[in-house]
């Protein structure tokens, strides 16, 4: 019997694999242009500023990603986890909720 992964599994899962299919090297880092393809084509509507270099480089720049060093999946998975806090924030706005069992700064 295969195992039934849940929603939040399966999101994990994707977010991984599109991480490591967007090189071509697939060498676990990501050029500053093979990440750029990647938010493009996956993140549109969350990070619209990536779509222009100026943007991009103010990206990386928030994520700590040096000039000229590729980005790591640690640098995307801290853009996730920034992604999701900001997302959760609109959320609670919207809807007053309150989220008491985790602390999401």
């Amino acid at each position: 019997m295969a195992e039934q992964y849940t929603e939040l599994e399966l999101a994990i899962n994707t977010l991984v694999e599109n991480f490591h299919s967007a090189s071509p090297t697939k060498v676990g880092t990501l050029t500053a242009q093979e990440f750029q393809s990647m938010i493009s084509k996956e993140l549109p509507t969350m990070v619209k500023t990536a779509g222009d270099q100026e943007g991009l480089n103010k990206l990386l720049t928030d994520m700590n990603v040096e000039d000229g060093k590729g980005v790591t999946f640690k640098d995307f998975w801290l853009l996730i986890d920034s992604l999701a806090t900001a997302h959760f924030g609109l959320l609670s706005k919207e809807k007053q909720v309150k989220c008491v069992k985790c602390s999401l700064m």
